[in-house]
Order: structure tokens, then C-alpha cells, then sequence
């Protein structure tokens, strides 16, 4: 029998899940849940989905899935993953899994309680840039990883941008640390990847300009890590849009922009030291023609895009369900992830 999948939640994002779900072999959507029945309805239309509802409990009832996906705004997660949990089903939450801390370790109280699986989304982990460095550090090629920096430059005060729209208030203004406070979880599941659990954090939450209604629009924080130290920054104003993340390592550096397919490595070569940096600096040339072009096919080709890191995620959960296995992330890391998010959004010192 096919696993039966329902999504509550039927906006951008929850799109990108139902057609990741769609492409999944043993895979069958059983409803698509909305407060909005239009939007619950043109989901369900388009994606071939039988059964469509706007109320979530009803839709457990009937169509007791196997799995869950909530892709609401934040604030609803904690209640409506307790509700899914509480059914007998595995949940995959969009981040920030839980508003507070606290709930989350609740989440995961419950989910151990019932055996299932509460996964929360870290899909720039699963990028193929991502994936591929991991596999050099697993390797031992790249050595021991020292410092990891990953830093969002993205232009969220533009007119239009959903954060700044004075017409409907974006649901993470409700949370600590605004808008930046949705991004947080990327910067922290990278950090955790490479350096694991953070033991000490310090965070600098600014604010460059007031003609917004946001709390910050620039954020930096250092973070000394089980394994080495992370940086993390989010930036509001520097341009051009770059999610960037550098990893350095006793024997290797990497750089990838997660926004684009780039990804280039710096490697200690034989032979005469000043020619190092020439050999490397052919190889990022060629590296950044490839991004180029890998880019525009990535935007044409009708694939899952930006979101590949997702459709990677998702498929792997789905087979470790099938297979009785371990998700691909365990429930300490997902811990280790929102107490570092926690712990950032402390805002420790603010210019």
C-alpha cells in the first residue's frame, strides 16, 4: 500500500511539496487542507488531489494519513503538529518548526511517545553544493572543518516584498526578530552540519534605516561549536542576493552561493607553493562559467529548482519511513538547531 500523505497549507511552499510528493514513487496525496477553500480547492485541482478541506481535523479523520506536512505560518505550527502527532502520523514542518523553544521540545516529546518522526525542513543542507562538501569532510579529503561562515544577503525592504507590506502584516513580525527571525534556521541547520551543537553564542541585531516597520535589518553572530566556530549573518541592504557559505578545513576551503548551483574548492596542491593560487583560481573561473550556465537550465528546465535541496530531503524521509530506518535528521539535531535559533534570538546586544 502506498503511504498517504495530506498538506496543511496551501501556499507557495506547500506547492513545492506537492510536487515533490507527485514525482515519489509509493507516494499518495489523500487531501490538501486550507482555511481559504479556494485555495485549498485550486491546490487540489492542480495537483490531482481527490480530497480538499479547510478544516485539519476533519481531514486527519478521514483520510488518516501516514504523513503530514505543514506549510502554515509559523505561529500555527506547534498546534497543528501536536494534532497531526496525536493522529498516528509522521509530521514534516516547515521552519521554524516551533515559535518557541519550549514547544518544540514538546513536539518531540510527543513524537517519541508515539514513535513518529517529527522532521523540521533543512533543505539548504541538502543542496547538492551542501551535500558534496559534506561527503569531502566525511571522506577525511577535506580534513577537519575549523570554521564554517554562512551569510544571507537578501533585499527584503524592496516595495512589494511580503515583510514590508503595510496592507497585511507578515506573520513573522509576531516573533522575535522579525522577518531575519525567518531565516534564522537555515543559518543554524548549515552551522549544525558542520560543526555541530554550539556551546557559547554571541548575536548583534541592527537596524540601518526606519522607514520600515521591521525590528532589524541586519543581524551577526559568533558561535563556538562542538567542533569548530560558525559565523552567521543576515544582511537586509548588501547587494546582490547571495546566500553564501564558506567552509574551511585543515586541508581544503569551500565556497557555494545556495541562491545559485556555484560551488568551488580550494585544495593544497603538489608543487611549488606560489603556484597554488593560480591553480585554484583557473579552477573557481571554471567553476563560475559552469554555475552560469548550470543556473539558467536549473530556472528552465521545469525541475524543482531552487527547492531541489527539498525534493532531496523529502524523498529521503519518505524511503527511511517506508524502511522502518533513521529520518535523515535526527531529532537531537533538530534540537540542537532551535536551541542555537533560541539562543540568537536573545538579541544579546542590539546598535
Amino acid at each position: 500500500m502506498p503511504l498517504k500523505a495530506t498538506i496543511i497549507g496551501a501556499g507557495h511552499i506547500a506547492r513545492q511539496h506537492l510536487s515533490c510528493l507527485r514525482e515519489l514513487p509509493g507516494v499518495r496525496v489523500a487531501g490538501v487542507c486550507d482555511l481559504s477553500r479556494a485555495m485549498a480547492e485550486s491546490a487540489a485541482d492542480r495537483f490531482g488531489v481527490d480530497r480538499w478541506y479547510t478544516d485539519h481535523r476533519k481531514m486527519l479523520d478521514e483520510a488518516k494519513p501516514d504523513v503530514v506536512h505543514i506549510t502554515t505560518p509559523p505561529p500555527s505550527h506547534f498546534s497543528l503538529s501536536m494534532d497531526a502527532l496525536n493522529a498516528g502520523a509522521h509530521v514534516i514542518v516547515e521552519k521554524p518548526a516551533t515559535v518557541h523553544y519550549d514547544d518544540l521540545l514538546t513536539l518531540a516529546r510527543r513524537a517519541n511517545e508515539t514513535g513518529r518522526v517529527l522532521l523540521e525542513d533543512y533543505n539548504y543542507v541538502f543542496n547538492t553544493e551542501i551535500q558534496k562538501i559534506l561527503a569531502l569532510v566525511e571522506s577525511g579529503e577535506f580534513g577537519a572543518v575549523t570554521h564554517v561562515e554562512c551569510f544571507i544577503c537578501l533585499d527584503i525592504l524592496a516595495p512589494g516584498n511580503p515583510f514590508v507590506d503595510p496592507n497585511a502584516p507578515h506573520p513573522a513580525l509576531s516573533m522575535a526578530g522579525g522577518a531575519i527571525a525567518d531565516f534564522l534556521t537555515h543559518l543554524a541547520s548549515l552551522a549544525h552540519a558542520f560543526v555541530g551543537a554550539h556551546r557559547a553564542v554571541r548575536s548583534v541585531w541592527s537596524k540601518r534605516s526606519n522607514n520600515h516597520p521591521l525590528p532589524s535589518d541586519e543581524f551577526r553572530a559568533l558561535a563556538d561549536c562542538e567542533r569548530g566556530t560558525a559565523s552567521l549573518g543576515f544582511s537586509a541592504h548588501t547587494q546582490p542576493d547571495v546566500f553564501s557559505v564558506r567552509v574551511y578545513g585543515t586541508k581544503m576551503r569551500a565556497v557555494a552561493n545556495l541562491f545559485e548551483p556555484f560551488l568551488s574548492i580550494d585544495r593544497v596542491h603538489a608543487g611549488p607553493r606560489p603556484l597554488i593560487p593560480l591553480r585554484n583560481g583557473r579552477q573557481a573561473a571554471k567553476d563560475n562559467r559552469r554555475a552560469a550556465y548550470g543556473g539558467l537550465w536549473r530556472k528552465l528546465s521545469g525541475g524543482p529548482g531552487a527547492y531541489e535541496g527539498l525534493w532531496e530531503l523529502v524523498g529521503r524521509t519518505y524511503r527511511a519511513i517506508e524502511r522502518s530506518a533513521p529520518p535523515p535528521i535526527s531529532a537531537q539535531a533538530i534540537e540542537d538547531v532551535n536551541r542555537l535559533v533560541a539562543d540568537l534570538k536573545k538579541q544579546e546586544y542590539t546598535l
